[in-house]
């Protein structure tokens, strides 16, 4: 069975997974580059933006809670710019690397569930799901209740008819012809 909501949930944190590889590539390669070009700064910001509304967004998609692996706008915070990378110390930038790991570490545990939950529902018939929302419907029960009654109330009453038809064939009296 195919979950078009939760295909969307995928294909979301798949794109905002590339955007955070995106942005740890250019922050990585700034820490080892004495200049950066306006071009580039305006690029990190503008991808810097992006991921900010992207995971708000990405977030109240998956309800997802705030937790303590999830350092995503802790990370984004501290890199204010790609020239501002020069002035973190070497603790700061350990720091950065640390919380982006666990904040990558932690939307791919998310990408693992929704995975999980696809391949859940590619096993599920869609018959059988069918058939178990119907059950829990309580107008379809009382359908089924008054199925069920008339149907066995015309068994009951075919087998009457049958078992009379069998009493009056046997109850006639045939004669049989002379010589």
């Amino acid at each position: 069975m195919i979950n078009r909501n939760l295909e969307l949930k995928i294909k979301q944190l798949k794109e905002f997974m590339q955007l955070w590889i995106k942005f740890h590539d250019m922050y990585k390669e700034s820490v080892s580059r004495s200049a950066i070009s306006p071009e580039e700064e305006k690029t990190f910001l503008e991808t810097k933006s992006l991921i900010a509304r992207k995971y708000q967004a990405l977030k109240n998609r998956l309800d997802m809670e705030s937790s303590s692996d999830d350092r995503t706008f802790d990370v984004i915070s501290r890199v204010l710019s790609l020239k501002g990378v020069a002035a973190i110390s070497d603790l700061g930038i350990s720091k950065i690397e640390n919380d982006w790991h666990n904040s990558y570490i932690h939307l791919n545990k998310l990408l693992g569930e929704l995975e999980g939950e696809k391949e859940n529902l590619r096993r599920v018939s869609p018959l059988g799901l069918f058939i178990r929302r119907a059950s829990q419907n309580p107008y379809i029960r009382v359908v089924l209740l008054i199925v069920i009654i008339f149907s066995v109330f015309f068994a009951v009453n075919l087998r009457e008819q049958a078992s009379l038809k069998r009493a009056e064939k046997e109850s006639k009296i045939e004669f049989a012809p002379g010589p």
